[in-house]
């Protein structure tokens, strides 16, 4: 999946549990406090894929230019809506 903040990759399996990966280059994002912020957004964004088994890779495009404090809510709602499209793709494909 992709937009124009990031890219989200994501692969289903058999076992195991949800693992998450954040990619933040700091290029993107210059200030520590604004990367860990946004590492806090996203981990909690994804907590309704916990319970499932499928990894997933967050990458922050690296065009994004000027960090904004508005950009992690836009990133929220957004991963919000992804989750749920994954959820569903799992549930119409029959994946256990």
């Amino acid at each position: 999946m992709s937009n124009e903040y990031y890219k989200l990759f994501y692969i289903f399996k058999n076992n195991g549990t949800c693992r998450l990966g954040i990619s933040l280059p700091k290029a993107a994002i210059t200030k520590a406090h604004d990367r860990n912020r946004l590492k806090r957004v996203i981990r909690n964004s994804m907590d309704s894929l916990k319970k499932e088994k499928l990894d997933l890779v967050f990458l922050l495009k690296k065009n994004r230019g000027q960090y904004l404090k508005n950009d992690d809510m836009i990133v929220r709602d957004h991963l919000i809506r992804d989750s749920k499209t994954i959820l569903l793709k799992k549930d119409n494909d029959g994946i256990s």
